[in-house]
C-alpha cells in the first residue's frame, strides 16, 4: 500500500534525513491526517500565522490582528495550540499581570509551510 500513497512517496523522495522510515502507514495512519487537526479550525492557522509574522504578542495584540475573533474563541484556540505544543504562554508576575504568547520550535517550523502557501497563492490565486 505504501507505493500507492502519494504522501509516502513524497516523503521517501525528500532530502529530509530526519524523517522516520515508514512514517506513513496508510490507510491507518498518515502524517497529513495527524496535522490536519491543526489546520481544520477556523482560527488555528490565523493565530499561528500572526504569531509567526509578529513574534511574541499579548492577548490584545493578537485579537487586534485577527479580524472577527472573539475573546472566548481566541482564548480557547491559544489553549488548544499550547496543549499541542505549538504555542508558549508566558505569564509575568507583575502588577498589572502580563501574559505573552509566542511560537514553540514546532510552531516556528511552520515557516516553510507559510512560505509554500505564499508561493502557491501567488502562482494560482490571481
Amino acid at each position: 500500500m505504501y507505493e500507492e500513497c502519494r504522501v509516502h512517496q513524497a516523503l521517501l523522495g525528500s532530502e529530509d534525513t530526519e524523517l522516520p522510515a515508514g512514517v506513513c502507514r496508510c490507510p491507518d495512519f498518515c502524517p497529513v491526517d495527524n496535522a490536519m487537526a491543526i489546520f481544520e479550525g477556523k482560527w488555528n492557522v490565523k493565530v499561528l500565522y500572526v504569531l509567526f509574522v509578529f513574534g511574541r504578542m499579548r492577548f490584545g495584540g493578537l485579537q487586534k490582528h485577527i479580524d472577527g475573533i472573539s475573546k472566548t474563541m481566541l482564548s480557547s484556540t491559544l489553549k488548544m495550540l499550547e496543549e499541542r505544543g505549538l504555542v508558549i504562554r508566558e505569564q509575568f508576575n507583575e502588577i498589572p499581570p502580563r501574559v505573552e504568547y509566542s511560537l514553540t520550535e514546532g510552531g516556528e517550523a511552520l515557516q516553510s509551510v507559510f512560505v509554500e502557501i505564499a508561493r502557491w497563492s501567488s502562482r494560482y490565486l490571481k
